[in-house]
């Protein structure tokens, strides 16, 4: 019985590979449309969300083309002895947030860390990749997982005011991605390379 079986699996894989070798057409990629009123639509569902997940915390939020940005400075988010430390008082709203997008399958979310130029560019690399880390970490434990990234751009996105060490939360449709990697992902890549070459 057992040597049927066998013969029978053999048969079957065999024929199944050359099905497979057979078909000489290449996969399609796949191509994501964009639908202004679909995308519209997740602005203003999701900014209702997002309000009221950081009510009462240090943490802004402001439209930029069709991501929202969730931004805090630094100072108000890490302990001042342990700079990649999340202080307590962050927690929850970090966690409500995590929590609110953990349940959007259509939205995702790079969390970026900056600095000034104060210190040498390795440090800014590291301490902005440390405070990184550190929010997306809440994100992790809240289940949004394969919907994030996080990156450390050092002092590469110097504001003209004074709010340079801070951490940025972008929301973006989860088809919009690609698009916010294609900007931030070459600068993150010349931060570590200038961290490295020291």
């Amino acid at each position: 019985m057992n040597r049927k079986l066998y013969q029978w699996a053999v048969v079957s894989v065999c024929s199944l590979m050359v099905a497979c070798s057979s078909n000489k057409e290449a996969p399609q990629p796949v191509v994501y449309l964009e639908d202004a009123a679909a995308i519209h639509e997740w602005v203003t569902d999701t900014e209702v969300l997002l309000r009221e997940s950081i009510k009462d915390s240090p943490f802004t939020l402001h439209q930029h083309d069709n991501t929202w940005v969730v931004s805090a400075p630094a100072q108000q988010l890490f302990n001042p002895e342990r700079p990649s430390l999340l202080l307590p008082s962050v927690l929850r709203p970090i966690t409500r947030l995590a929590k609110v997008l953990g349940s959007r399958a259509d939205s995702s979310v790079l969390i970026l860390g900056h600095t000034d130029v104060s210190k040498d560019e390795t440090f800014n690399y590291k301490l902005s990749t440390d405070r990184a880390r550190s929010v997306a970490s809440i994100f992790r434990l809240g289940g949004l997982t394969g919907r994030m990234v996080h990156l450390g751009m050092g002092s590469a996105f110097i504001l003209p005011a004074s709010q340079n060490h801070r951490v940025e939360i972008i929301i973006t449709p989860g088809t919009q991605m690609q698009n916010l990697l294609a900007v931030y992902h070459p600068t993150y890549v010349r931060q570590l390379a200038l961290s490295q070459s020291r």
